[in-house]
């Protein structure tokens, strides 16, 4: 014991913190992070191993937009660029034909305005045939969007 006072929290892995103030991934975020090394690059990993948690630290390290689709206890994430994760309606449709779901997307920045849908996240949800799925920002704030909305 010290007998200072000091804070026990690292920031290490926590979006927020990885956004705001250049803290680092966490090992296994970091280890997703190297099998996802470019826009379109893909990793399948158990369903326990990322959370959509994890995929808001990857967009705050890197700007990059990743979605995330499941099927029983696997999940797979793509990576995309600043922009968008290149998932359409037809690659959604072979997605859910295989048995995924999306589970969801994040979008970058720290605002909750990034956290809107786009026509094109609607449209891959329909294909989907999902009622909603989720989008996390850059410090992981979310918002649950539907087809409709």
């Amino acid at each position: 014991m010290s007998g200072q006072i000091e804070n026990k929290h690292t920031g290490v892995g926590v979006p927020e913190d990885i956004y705001r103030h250049g803290r680092p991934l966490d090992n296994r975020q970091q280890a997703l992070l190297d099998r996802l090394p470019e826009d379109g690059s893909r990793a399948e990993v158990g369903k326990d191993d990322v959370s959509m948690m994890d995929l808001s630290a990857l967009t705050a390290k890197t700007g990059d937009e990743f979605a995330m689709f499941t099927r029983g206890s696997e999940r797979l994430v793509v990576r995309g660029n600043n922009e968008r994760v290149d998932i359409n309606p037809g690659s959604a449709a072979e997605l859910s034909a295989q048995g995924y779901k999306w589970s969801g997307h994040t979008h970058p920045g720290g605002g909750k305005m990034v956290l809107r849908s786009s026509e094109g996240d609607k449209l891959v949800l329909r294909a989907f045939n999902q009622k909603r799925s989720v989008i996390y920002n850059s410090v992981g704030q979310y918002q649950t969007f539907t087809k409709y909305s």
